[in-house]
C-alpha cells in the first residue's frame, strides 16, 4: 500500500517542477537586444515610409483641426526634409528628389483616402491643402 500512497505525492512533485520551470524559464534565457534597449537600425525604405505615413497623420491633424496652419507648415516641412535625406541616401544623387517625393506621397496618400473610404481634396490635387 506504501506504494499506491507514493504515487500521487509523486506526480504532484513532477507538476510542481514542471510549473516552477515553465515559470522560471524566461528568467533563465539569455536577453535579447531589443530587450535591452540595442536600437536596430531599420531598413531605410521602412523608415521612409513610416515619415511618409506620420506626413499623412500631420495631415489628417490639420483637416480636422487639431493643428494650426503655422504648426502643419513647420512639422512636414521637417518631415519632408528628413524624407528628402533619406531618399538622398538611398538613390545617392540630388536630381529628381523632390519629384520622387512628391509622387511617392501622392500615392500614400491615395491608398490612405481609399483606406479611410473618403477622398480627400488633397489627396485629389497631390498638394497639401494648408491654406483655409
Amino acid at each position: 500500500m506504501a506504494s499506491a500512497d507514493a504515487v500521487p505525492v509523486l506526480l504532484g512533485a513532477c507538476l510542481i517542477v514542471a510549473a516552477a520551470v515553465f515559470a522560471l524559464l524566461p528568467l533563465l534565457r539569455p536577453a535579447r537586444a531589443s530587450a535591452v534597449g540595442m536600437v536596430v537600425a531599420p531598413d531605410a525604405a521602412v523608415d521612409r515610409f513610416q515619415l511618409y505615413r506620420n506626413i499623412l497623420e500631420l495631415e489628417f491633424d490639420y483637416e480636422t483641426g487639431k493643428l494650426s496652419a503655422e504648426d502643419y507648415a513647420a512639422l512636414s516641412g521637417e518631415l519632408l526634409g528628413q524624407a528628402a535625406d533619406q531618399l538622398r541616401e538611398v538613390r545617392g544623387r540630388l536630381d529628381g528628389i523632390d519629384d520622387a517625393i512628391e509622387r511617392e506621397i501622392a500615392a500614400a496618400r491615395t491608398a490612405f483616402a481609399s483606406a479611410r473610404g473618403a477622398p480627400s481634396s488633397s489627396a485629389a490635387s497631390g498638394q497639401p491643402d494648408v491654406a483655409r
